[in-house]
């Protein structure tokens, strides 16, 4: 992952696929749902 795509995401300009999800809460050792909120 480049840093443009963490800007990116951070700034919600990029709704990151499953798999990259699944890949950044394996990282951060942690959940999805603890880095991702659903819209509503």
């Amino acid at each position: 992952m480049t840093r443009l795509t963490v800007i990116s995401i951070e700034k919600e300009r990029f709704d990151p696929s499953l798999p990259l999800a699944f890949r950044l809460a394996s990282v951060f050792e942690c959940s999805i749902e603890d880095i991702f909120e659903p819209d509503d």
